[in-house]
């Protein structure tokens, strides 16, 4: 049983309880002894020692511990305590019947109404017991009609104090629920404000501000400190948001505003805090940011939390009208909210990144331009180059032909020339043979490949390679290097015979030139899936890395063959990739153990897919 629902002195302290039992033990010695009978001692006695348990059952007793109907005891027991008491003074003479008021108001007061209706059965028995078996003298049998008027009153006194006390209970009840709920409600705005505020501290992204409708600032985030450079104590209350605003833009976007209204136009707080605002900091630095305004609520009495004004001219035209420090008293101009929330977002970086970046891609775009008229330029510049080498190499084999020529006749005729002018036409021949040689080169590819003739036929690669090897063979064995061929069978392919012998030459003359003397030159043909490959192994200074894939450009020599003195144009190389691309194939450069330096020629086969080019 809970502690409340107690009837006073059974619970609390001694200091509350001792009182009542205190008042209640006085009245009921005076009422037992005075006047003192002394013909009833043994019942005033029994009343005593029964009325001493009952307080000392009121004091030590757990009631709280106990069912809700065990206190009945002590008012059950104090009835019988009267009974015993008014007995004791002469019955009904006594006038002590109003007492048994006393214990029915107690329950009135405190118990339920099945407490009630318990108590008034037991102050009826107390009644009636003495009428039915002690009688005459004491109780006369006029006693009866005084039995009936006291439970009649008791009865009508007790349900009527039990009926404004259990009113009064309910109220008090729908109060001490209000009271909790009302409680809850305040600690949960509390932790709910406190844990906002918390939140609102916490956040450095934005700048977060309160501000009532005279325009000052009632809140200050950390994030406006690292924005502005204040501390919230320095302005929560004393500055107003003007104060942070550049007063030039305050004049521009009054005159916006009042334009937007000579229209009949609404101002959207949206598209009014899209143009960015110039904020000044504590030290006089100017930051560019874009600022969203939210109008807060008016508390009213009609509302719990009051109705949100939408007024779309409010945030922006408040926070003009502030700038002067001043609350607008024009009726159309009235606050019509209970304050704003102002967010401001730091957009001075992002404004200083997006010119950069316009500025770049005009530079880029500039420089783009450039280089495509270079480029233009260039593409013009190798088309009239090839062109005049194209010219020149075929205006130059027509005299080369007809000076050898006459250089054969007059060696047929060397019985007539002494052996200083014999030595001299050598010497002419073998340089007319070397600049023909260049003009043929120049003439078989003129463009980078472009406009090369091939006569497709069917080969035997390897036949091929071999024939190759033997026609180079004496220029190897005076350069002092060993030229070998691993066998091999038959690689059948469809090619130019000419064009594939001018490859495999320009290889073989490549690395015996750069093979040392007494070095090896080897050639190993076969097959690579569906294509068939030629490699030829050399033990020369070897090609580095990054400059393989300007190898096969035309024109273009190794560092190295200049500082080594080797001769050549440029050329070789640029043909030999030219004419494998003419048979749909290519040429590439790898490193292979044990040699310094492997070209390897991919060619489709036979019966291969001509139109499927892989590496092996």
């Amino acid at each position: 049983m809970a502690g409340s629902a107690l009837p006073i002195g059974f619970s609390g302290s001694m200091r509350v309880r001792l009182p009542v039992f205190t008042l209640v033990a006085v009245g009921t010695v005076l009422i037992a002894v005075v006047p003192f009978p002394h013909e009833a001692r043994r019942e005033i006695s029994l009343a005593g020692v029964l009325f001493f348990v009952l307080v000392a059952a009121a004091f030590l007793v757990p009631w709280e511990k106990l069912p809700d109907w065990a206190w009945l005891v002590i008012p059950i027991g104090y009835m019988a305590v009267i009974a015993i008491i008014r007995d004791a003074q002469g019955g009904s003479h006594s006038g002590l019947v109003v007492v048994y008021l006393l214990p029915i108001v107690w329950l009135s007061l405190y118990g339920r109404r099945l407490h009630l209706l318990v108590g008034l059965f037991c102050m009826d028995l107390a009644l009636l017991v003495p009428l039915l078996i002690v009688g005459m003298p004491k109780y006369p049998t006029l006693e009866w009609r005084q039995v009936a008027v006291m439970a009649t009153v008791t009865t009508l006194v007790a349900s009527t104090v039990y009926t404004m006390v259990s009113r009064d209970r309910a109220y008090l009840g729908d109060l001490a629920q209000q009271s909790r709920i009302a409680s809850r409600n305040a600690r949960e705005a509390d932790y709910a404000r406190d844990r906002l505020e918390t939140l609102l501290r916490a956040a450095t992204g934005s700048a977060i501000m309160g501000v009532d409708p005279a325009g000052t600032v009632t809140f200050f985030s950390a994030g406006a400190e690292q924005m502005l450079g204040f501390r919230a104590a320095e302005v929560v209350g004393i500055r107003s948001i003007a104060d942070f605003i550049d007063p030039a833009q305050i004049d521009q976007r009054r005159q916006a505003i009042d334009a937007m209204r000579n229209t009949l136009e609404p101002v959207d707080a949206e598209t009014a805090a899209e143009v960015p605002w110039t904020a000044t900091r504590k030290d006089g630095q100017l930051r560019r940011c874009v600022v969203r305004v939210r109008a807060l609520p008016i508390p009213s009495l009609d509302s719990a939390f009051g109705q949100e004004a939408d007024d779309p001219d409010g945030p922006v035209e408040d926070m003009v009208t502030a700038s002067d420090g001043e609350v607008a008293q024009d009726d159309a101009l009235a606050p019509t909210n209970g304050g704003y929330v102002v967010v401001a977002i730091d957009v001075t970086e992002r404004e200083e990144l997006a010119a950069d970046r316009e500025r770049l891609f005009a530079i880029q775009k500039e420089v783009t331009q450039s280089l495509i008229e270079q480029n233009n330029r260039l593409r013009e510049l190798t088309q009239m180059k090839d062109d005049v080498v194209a010219t020149v190499s075929h205006e130059l084999r027509t005299p080369i032909t007809s000076i050898r020529g006459f250089i054969e006749l007059l060696l047929d005729a060397s019985s007539d020339l002494t052996e200083s002018q014999t030595r001299m036409l050598h010497t002419i021949e073998r340089n007319a043979e070397q600049l023909q040689r260049v003009a043929e080169d120049l003439l078989a590819d003129p463009g980078a490949g472009r406009g090369l003739r091939v006569a497709f036929t069917e080969l035997d690669l390897y036949r091929l390679a071999e024939d190759a090897v033997h026609a180079i063979q004496t220029s190897a064995t005076v350069a002092g290097i060993v030229l070998t061929m691993e066998p091999g069978d038959e690689v059948p392919i469809f090619g130019d015979p000419t064009r594939l012998h001018q490859l495999l030459g320009n290889l073989l003359s490549n690395a015996i030139k750069f093979s040392p003397r007494g070095g090896r030159v080897h050639v190993v043909v076969d097959n690579a899936d569906s294509f068939a490959r030629v490699q030829v192994l050399d033990e020369g200074p070897g090609i580095p890395v990054g400059e393989r894939d300007q190898l096969f450009e035309r024109f273009y020599r190794l560092a190295s063959s200049t500082e080594m003195g080797v001769p050549g144009t440029g050329l070789g190389l640029a043909i030999a990739k030219s004419v494998a691309e003419a048979h749909e194939g290519f040429v590439d450069i790898v490193d292979t153990p044990g040699w310094s330096t492997t070209f390897r020629v991919f060619l489709p086969l036979r019966t291969a897919d001509v139109a499927t080019i892989r590496s092996a």
